[in-house]
This record gives C-alpha cells, sequence and structure tokens, in this order.
C-alpha cells in the first residue's frame, strides 16, 4: 500500500520482494487459508523453544510473496479498541489513524464517521452476507445468553460485545495487499523486482545508500524504505550493522550505529486451540475463514480495550498437544489481546542469509497464564449455555481437566500458540522516531508492524495498513 500511494503521487518507487506473486490457487479461497502456512509463500519461521509452553517450538508463518502475511494470513481485519492506540506515542493514536483506517477500505456497510466507502482494500462483514455457518449462530445467542451485547459493525463505534467476523474479502475472494493496492498501479512510476532476496542495507558514515542483493548493490536516489515485518527489519538492521552493539561485534558485525531496542521488546498475541466440543451432527463448513462469529469481551472499565477474544470456529481446531479431536466437532478459542510478556529477535549468525532466532517468551509473565484461564473460564461458560444444546454432544478438551488449579495450568500450557501478530520489534521512540526514521541513520525509515509501540486489540492486519497510509503521508511530506 506504501507503494501504491507513493506512486499515486508521482514518486519513483522500485518494490523489492524476495518472494514472487500469489500463484497458488488457495490464495483467493478464503476457507483454504490453513494450507497456505508452511506453503511455498511461507518463509516457514519458528520460534526457539519455549520455556513457558513446555519446551515447545512454535512455528511463525510470515508471506514470502508480493503483498507479504496479508496473502496468507486469516483475513481478519479489524481496527479494535481506540484505547489500545491512545497508548501509542503522540501522532499515532486512534484520532490520528482514524482518517486512514478509513482511506484504505471500502467496506460493505458503507461510509460513516468511522468506516471507508471508497478505499482499494475490501472489508466484508459477514453481517452482510446470508450463508453463516448455523454454529457461529449458536455462538451469538450463547454469548448473548451469557451478558454479552450484540455489536453490529465491530470496527465501528462500538468494538466490543459479539459480533459477525469482518474480513478482507472482495466479491467472494481475498482481498490483500497485493490484489487492492499493487495491481491497481497500472500507469504510476512503480517498478517491482519479484524473487530477489535483500541481503543488507548499504550503510555509510550514518546514511543508508541503498540495498545489497546477491552479487549487486542497488543504490536508492532518495529514501530506502524497509518494510520486511517484525522478524525481518531488525534482523535487516542488525546485519547491516544497526542494533545492539555488542551483539553484533560478537557475530562480527561492524557497528554502524548503536541501537540497543533493535530486535527487542516483540509482542505476540497469544490463543488457546482449544475448548473443544463433540458435535452431535455434522458442523457445515464454513464458506468465509471459519470464525463466522467472535466475541471481544469488554473491560471491567469502560474506555479500556478488552484483555480477551473469544472464537467460534466451525471445525476441530486442536494443539497436537492437547489431543486429537475428530469430526464433527466446533471450537471456541480463547485468545489474550493484552500480553504483558515481551520476546526478542536476535541474530543467530552474522550469515545474512541466516533466518533470526525468534523469541516471543510466550507466557515469560505470570499475569498471562492467569488471564488466559481467565478466557477459557469464560468460553467454557458460552460453550455451556442453553443456546448450543442442540449442538453440544460433549465437551472434549478441557473437560474434566478444569476441575484441578494445576491441571488448568497445564492445560493452558498445551493449548497455546500464536495468533501470529508479531509487533514492536523497532518500534516508535525507541528505534525510530514519530517519523518512522531510523534513529541515527539518515535516509531510512521502517514501515510495518515492527514500528507498532504495542499490539492494537484485534488483528494487526487493519492496524499495519493504517500504519502504512499515514506514513506515506509522511513521506510525502503532507
Amino acid at each position: 500500500m506504501l507503494a501504491h500511494r507513493l506512486g499515486r503521487a508521482g514518486r519513483r518507487v522500485l518494490a523489492i520482494e524476495a518472494g514472487g506473486r500469489a500463484t497458488l490457487p488457495a490464495v483467493a479461497d478464503p476457507p483454504l487459508w490453513p494450507t497456505l502456512s508452511g506453503s511455498t509463500l511461507d518463509w516457514r519461521y519458528a520460534t526457539v523453544p519455549q520455556r513457558g509452553l513446555d519446551g515447545r517450538v512454535v512455528p511463525y508463518p510470515r508471506g514470502k510473496v508480493l503483498g507479504g502475511s496479508s496473502v496468507i494470513n486469516a483475513l481478519a481485519y479489524q481496527s479494535g479498541h481506540p484505547a489500545a492506540y491512545d497508548r501509542w506515542p503522540a501522532g499515532w493514536r486512534h484520532g490520528d489513524l482514524l482518517p486512514y483506517f478509513k482511506q484504505a477500505e471500502t467496506f460493505s456497510g458503507g461510509g460513516d464517521a468511522w468506516r471507508g466507502g471508497d478505499g482499494p482494500l475490501h472489508v466484508l462483514s459477514l453481517a452482510d452476507v446470508h450463508d453463516r455457518t448455523p454454529v457461529a449462530s449458536a455462538f451469538i445467542a450463547a454469548a448473548q445468553e451469557c451478558g454479552f451485547a450484540m455489536t453490529p459493525d465491530i470496527g465501528g463505534a462500538v468494538t466490543t460485545g459479539v459480533a459477525w467476523n469482518q474480513l478482507s474479502i472482495k466479491g467472494h475472494a481475498r482481498d490483500d495487499a497485493a490484489t487492492a493496492f499493487f495491481d491497481s498501479l497500472g500507469g504510476s512510476d512503480v517498478d517491482l523486482l519479484l524473487d530477489a532476496q535483500v541481503l543488507g542495507l548499504v550503510i555509510e558514515r550514518g546514511r543508508c545508500l541503498g540495498v545489497r542483493l546477491a552479487g549487486q548493490i542497488l543504490r536508492a536516489e532518495g529514501e530506502v524504505l524497509l518494510c520486511a515485518g517484525a522478524i525481518d527489519s531488525p534482523r535487516l538492521l542488525m546485519v547491516s550493522g544497526v542494533g545492539p552493539a555488542d551483539a553484533l561485534r560478537a557475530h562480527g558485525i561492524a557497528v554502524a550505529v548503536d541501537l540497543p531496542d533493535v530486535g527487542a521488546n516483540l509482542e505476540d498475541h497469544l490463543l488457546l486451540a482449544g475448548v473443544a466440543y463433540r458435535a452431535r451432527r455434522a458442523v457445515e463448513p464454513s464458506f468465509y475463514n471459519h470464525a463466522d462469529a467472535l466475541l471481544y469481551v469488554p473491560h471491567a472499565q469502560a474506555d479500556e480495550s478488552p484483555d480477551h477474544l473469544i472464537m467460534c470456529l466451525s471445525l476441530p481446531f486442536v494443539q497436537p498437544a492437547v489431543g486429537a479431536l475428530p469430526p464433527p466437532a466446533y471450537t471456541l478459542v480463547p485468545c489474550l489481546m493484552r500480553p504483558l510478556s515481551r520476546g526478542s529477535v536476535r541474530l543467530g549468525s552474522g550469515d545474512p542469509m541466516a533466518p533470526a532466532l525468534i523469541d516471543p517468551n510466550y507466557l515469560s509473565d505470570p499475569s498471562d497464564l492467569e488471564s488466559l484461564v481467565t478466557a477459557v473460564a469464560l468460553a467454557r461458560e458460552i460453550g455451556g449455555a442453553p443456546a448450543f444444546a442442540d449442538w453440544r454432544a460433549e465437551e472434549v478438551y478441557p473437560g474434566r481437566l478444569w476441575d484441578d488449579s494445576a491441571a488448568r495450568h497445564d492445560f493452558v500450557r498445551r493449548a497455546a500458540r500464536s495468533f501470529h501478530h508479531p509487533v514492536g520489534t523497532c518500534r516508535i521512540g525507541a528505534v525510530v522516531d514519530t517519523a518512522l526514521c531510523v534513529q541515527g541513520v539518515t535516509g531510512l525509515r521502517v514501515i510495518d508492524a515492527s514500528v507498532l509501540p504495542g499490539l492494537p486489540a484485534a488483528m494487526i492486519n487493519a492496524a499495519v495498513t493504517a500504519v502504512a497510509e499515514r506514513a506515506s503521508d509522511i513521506v510525502l511530506g503532507r
């Protein structure tokens, strides 16, 4: 989207992508999104062993394709509660970003004070369709029986409550950063260099002059805009000499700028897979992303962002460490929206082709474990509500395990996994300034999820899009 806006404004842009165009048919077909993790469009990263998850290594999919992770994600597109943004630095709070949320989208419910009506990216509310899966309707009713109000537009004036999901879909196909922005660039001054992996940045005397590819250096006439995501942006900075000086020297890397916070402060949402039920009969599959309905649990303080999200999945979704769940089945998935645990992205060597060491440090803060216990308890309450009686044959997991306190903690550790929302590793105020310029380096900005100073109270796709939209205005001097 950044190249789109700059190109439309008449700037010359060369966009370099390590992958190619998305050619897998599954990309366009929303229900097939789970098959994209581990595919040729995925970098296939994984974390280091997570002590808080009993030493498990957690898959960490990242898009290796034009359009990045927006091409392989689960299509969810929600801005989330304003209070999460209002903890960010001035200039990047919700009121600052709201015009850019609107500018980016065409919302199926039409434009209003909160939603855009004519942007490049199409956002579909499942409130506007009639082929939602019936088990999601039972979830909506069950959540209301448990005292949660229905919210007609979870991305509008009220961002908590039980609601129909909202997804980046145009027609019946995925709409992503490539289809919405790159495919509409006809006649602009934007060139694409595909299947070209950037090995590092060329930094001399405090200025970024270009990028290094295999066998060649490309020099920039203007600025270099690093948009490699929360894992690879800090990795590329560090292999280029920008980062914690002692760690760089340990890998034989000459220090250009000592920036200790590069790669630090990794935040990621956790979810639990899951609170699982054997169904009385076949569960109709979703035509969308399998989570047709969800609940953003309102915080006890009305002006605060939610701690928890609970999604209803119309399929078995259980960590192998928990056990098997043959169909027919459905799953309620609790998610931790405000984790306190922090991790890091570090170099394993000075080799520019080597993947980073990803350590989200899940559940290192004991409060996160207790918060997930609370979320599971709420999901079980909803799953046991009368509205699910026609569907619920048996609660398979956690079942009787939940009767014992130690077993509860064990279940959470075994069921937890990444929600794939890494942010913060080049965050505003620590690595980049409020104009997204890397501190100590001229001619270089970072513009991606790594600059987010914290997690939004939602999936991060919409937040990253709005940040890129605002960044384009900053680059253009508006």
